[in-house]
């Protein structure tokens, strides 16, 4: 789970963060950067994951699966296109729900039966009244989701050159990656072989 680890270790980096005004304060300002570089007082929740995502795939050297936009509904249906999309949350997947006349999206940082735990931005802590990046805890059963299944796209093919781009804390979190390193030492060794075999001495 390479990709959807990454996402949310950038995710967590900005737990915490608040807002001092509407949608606006220093650290929202940086997401706001990381997501284009004009700084509005617009909702930014769809920017958080945008951004998170982009910050991760640059990392591991792959394109964003995720339309650049700050619309909700223009996320989760340009996301239909491609990805698995249900009302069955899954660890690292986005959730999407109506708040407000509008839409709101976030990260799925945990599962247990019907509620899950997250991380989002532009939104309040549990009992809470300025907004900012916060970990909640969900109920399906109380409102009406749809999951953006990002973990589908952790793939063998995703990790293959993880190892030579990422921390070590994720390169070992999954097995997967030793198959990967693996075959990239093997591909080296090889390579390095046949080279000095066809070098003159």
């Amino acid at each position: 789970m390479i990709l959807t680890k990454a996402i949310l270790k950038e995710a967590e980096k900005w737990l915490g963060c608040k807002e001092t005004s509407n949608n606006r304060s220093a650290c929202v300002d940086e997401i706001q950067k990381l997501y284009n570089s004009k700084i509005t007082s617009e909702a930014w929740c769809c920017k958080f994951v945008w951004a998170m995502t982009n910050e991760a795939c640059k990392k591991l050297g792959i394109e964003n699966p995720l339309v650049h936009t700050a619309s909700t509904s223009t996320l989760l249906s340009n996301a239909k296109k491609t990805l698995r999309t249900d009302a069955t949350p899954g660890v690292g997947s986005i959730f999407y729900t109506s708040r407000d006349g509008g839409g709101h999206v976030g990260f799925v940082l945990e599962v247990n039966e019907n509620k899950f735990k997250t991380i989002e931005g532009n939104t309040t802590a549990d009992g809470g009244k300025v907004e900012g990046v916060f970990n909640k805890m969900r109920d399906t059963k109380t409102k009406a989701y749809q999951f953006i299944h990002l973990e589908d796209l952790d793939t063998f093919e995703n990790n293959l050159f993880a190892p030579l781009q990422f921390d070590l804390d994720l390169i070992f979190a999954d097995p997967r990656s030793y198959i990967s390193a693996g075959i990239v030492i093997a591909g080296g060794i090889i390579c390095w072989r046949i080279y000095k075999k066809q070098t003159p001495k």
